[in-house]
């Protein structure tokens, strides 16, 4: 062996943690790496040594480990055992005298780390009192999470178990449904809420931004198999860990927005999007209360669509791009999906059957592609070329060929093995890309939601049909604020709302005819009044999404003589308010709303 036990030093182990009494399979030591004077976890009184319960929980454990200071992470490497094994003197110089922590790894062995009950030895040193009502004694450090819950057994005394002791019962509280249990983020094992505080400070500290951006730990999955059933429950998984305590701030100006938005992402180097996106838009005096963020994510996925992906409405796979690839520009972009479907912004359901496969799954069948699957024009062009080629022709293809990674005959008789290799190639090129994709995506432990429930996520990223905001959408979301009935007013205050469907409407056909009237579609609509140009996905806002409309009959007392004014929006409150006065007829209406929608982008009222 290359290690070689001191049994004093081993015995005196023992004697500390009795559960290493019996250990077989070998054990070493290991400390935390950074400042000396970091002590992470004590697990007995005076002594700075943890057990971590197997070899495969090393990489778990270290990855929560916060230093006293609460400043990052501490990895924890491995102390070489002299030519003796582990001696004091050894021990002594690697903790600084005893100023660091110790961990001991079993190799092969693995510990129980169930909660200790009140009688255990390891609690013999420690000063006790007695639970005046279940009359047993706690070290000081349980009893006082323990008489909380001690004080509602009497009630609860019918759900323990016949044959359960009543120290088992006292050390994991009263029984409890799995519902009520917490897992703890390291063991995973599940203690009731009471208990998890002090479990979780022997087990070891966690810190909040780790466990959310990495997409396996922290994680229960037998939880959130009864929770995950639908898309709105991914969608309220990932938005509660948004961290709202903190800002992830984006300031840029409208000009350019698209390709600066990319830049100031990834500038931020202090705060991590795991944050509020929080966005200002320099020159406006518009404050960001959902609206400002919302109109950014909607700018950003869609110029995602333009600039980064290519192919078939609705079928797009990502641009193959080296220089992107290596200016990190993919992992901004499953930065920004992650982001936008945490924080109320649109799906990006534009992916093609085969991405998402790949992002969820992590591997592509060649089985199920075929000429569909490529979204190169390039390409798509040599295929047609290669299918619709003769004998003559044919060769002059050879160098395209050849590029795809085909090394058969190139003859007519191969057609199809010469199709397959382009496919192939230009499948297999772009997963790259789609791996950068996926780093960011592992926001929220989004990714892990994908790969644990392919079906459920996969309307989030492949359209099953046309979501995009129509007339119909927002008409049946429109809630104007009326005036009394029989009155005046009142009527005119319809007629209005007529004009706006009739405005809608020409919008929609707009977009299928070469000289559209105005030029405004029913998204465009949608994002200026409040900020989001696409049907909302989060529930806590499908729920109560609606768009008001108010009237103004009162312009003239409020501006004096003036030629005309134009309606005002208010993003934040979803609210447009109509100047009456400049829009008695259809024609009016449509052209004071038009001439504000294409001078009123910007927020210049708070």
């Amino acid at each position: 062996m290359f290690y070689y036990l001191s049994f004093q030093i081993f015995g005196l182990f023992q004697n500390e943690f009795p559960k290493m009494q019996g250990l077989t399979g070998g054990w070493l030591l290991h400390k935390a790496t950074g400042n000396k004077n970091s002590n992470i976890v004590t697990m007995a009184q005076n002594c700075h040594l943890v057990c971590i319960s197997n070899k495969k929980n090393l990489s778990k454990t270290y990855k929560y480990l916060v230093s006293s200071g609460g400043q990052g992470k501490r990895k924890l490497i491995m102390i070489p055992p002299d030519s003796n094994g582990y001696t004091g003197t050894q021990i002594r110089n690697v903790t600084g005298s005893g100023k660091m922590t110790l961990y001991i790894v079993p190799l092969q062995h693995q510990f129980d780390l169930t909660p200790l009950p009140p009688d255990a030895i390891e609690f013999e040193g420690m000063p006790k009192a007695q639970c005046q009502t279940c009359k047993v004694s706690f070290p000081f450090q349980i009893l006082a999470l323990h008489v909380k819950e001690c004080m509602g057994s009497q009630t609860s005394e019918e759900d323990t178990e016949p044959g359960q002791s009543e120290s088992e019962v006292l050390c994991h509280g009263t029984k409890k449904s799995d519902e009520e249990k917490l897992p703890c983020p390291i063991c995973f094992l599940k203690f009731t809420p009471e208990f998890l505080e002090l479990h979780a400070s022997m087990c070891g500290e966690r810190e909040k931004a780790e466990l959310i951006t990495d997409d396996t730990n922290g994680m229960n999955q037998e939880n959130e198999e009864e929770l995950i059933k639908s898309v709105d429950d991914v969608l309220e998984t990932i938005c509660g860990r948004v961290d709202a305590e903190k800002r992830f701030t984006i300031q840029i100006t409208r000009t350019n927005l698209f390709e600066r938005g990319l830049l100031q992402w990834q500038r931020q180097k202090k705060n991590s999007p795991t944050s509020t996106l929080e966005v200002t838009f320099l020159g406006e005096a518009g404050v960001d209360t959902g609206a400002l963020r919302k109109e950014f994510l909607t700018e950003m996925v869609a110029g995602i669509e333009r600039r980064f992906f290519e192919g078939l409405q609705n079928q797009k796979s990502p641009r193959y791009s080296l220089n992107d690839f290596d200016n990190g520009l993919y992992r901004t972009v499953g930065e920004i999906f992650a982001v936008s479907l945490a924080q109320g912004g649109p799906a990006p359901t534009f992916f093609s059957p085969w991405t998402y496969t790949y992002l969820s799954g992590g591997q592509t069948n060649p089985t199920v592609l075929n000429s569909d699957a490529v979204a190169d024009v390039q390409l798509r062009n040599l295929i047609d070329q290669v299918e619709l080629s003769t004998d003559e022709t044919l060769p002059h293809l050879a160098d395209e060929i050849l590029v795809c990674g085909y090394t058969g005959v190139i003859s007519i008789h191969n057609k199809h093995s010469i199709v397959r290799a382009i496919i192939l190639s230009a499948v297999l090129r772009l997963h790259p890309m789609l791996d950068q994709i996926k780093e960011g995506l592992q926001l929220y432990g989004l990714l892990s939601l994908m790969k644990q429930y392919p079906d459920v996520c996969q309307s989030l990223f492949v359209a099953a049909e046309d979501v995009k905001v129509t007339a119909e959408f927002i008409m049946a979301s429109i809630s104007p604020v009326l005036s009394d009935k029989g009155t005046t007013r009142r009527q005119t205050e319809l007629e209005l709302v007529n004009y706006i469907q009739d405005f809608l409407y020409e919008g929609a056909e707009d977009q299928e005819e070469i000289e559209p009237r105005h030029g405004i579609t029913p998204s465009r609509f949608l994002q200026w009044i409040t900020g989001q140009g696409h049907i909302p996905i989060l529930p806590s806002e499908k729920k109560d999404f609606a768009v008001i409309v108010k009237f103004n009959h009162d312009c003239s007392e409020e501006h004096g003589l003036h030629r005309i004014c134009y309606p005002v929006i208010s993003a934040c409150a979803k609210t447009i308010t109509l100047p009456v006065k400049h829009m008695r007829s259809y024609e009016s209406f449509k052209s004071v709303l038009t001439e504000a929608f294409h001078l009123g982008q910007e927020f210049n009222i708070v």
